[in-house]
């Protein structure tokens, strides 16, 4: 039986990519980088969970890999306007614009350097 989810493996093409993108610009702290056999890998932390981000050896990497296929990775975040304007000046793909939802949830879908849809979403004030 399941008792927690304890953290979320992501395969990436290049670590440093990646990391520029969940710590350089979604501001997730990285919790340690290890290397193993060819493996690179970086422990990221948000909230009580954590993101291992692994980018194979050379020799073990599927270049035809597609890692968009369903999986939506979604991140609470404050001020999502200035965070949306941030990540547009960084050329990061959009997948659907930013929705600025009055109440419920305000959200902007973007996709990670590998593909991966990442959901970002801060919630706003709720009609009475």
């Amino acid at each position: 039986m399941v008792s927690s989810f304890e953290h979320m493996i992501l395969d990436v093409r290049d670590l440093d990519r990646s990391l520029e993108f969940y710590h350089g610009m979604l501001d997730l702290p990285i919790r340690r980088q290890d290397e193993l056999d060819g493996h690179r890998i970086a422990y990221l932390k948000t909230g009580g969970t954590e993101i291992l981000l692994v980018q194979q050896a050379p020799d073990e990497q599927v270049p035809g890999l597609e890692r968009s296929q369903g999986l939506v990775i979604n991140f609470r975040v404050q001020n999502l306007p200035q965070v949306a304007r941030s990540l547009e000046q960084g050329q990061v793909p959009v997948l659907r614009g930013l929705e600025m939802a009055v109440w419920g949830e305000r959200t902007i879908l973007v996709a990670d350097p590998d593909g991966y849809a990442v959901l970002l979403s801060e919630p706003v004030g709720t009609v009475h």
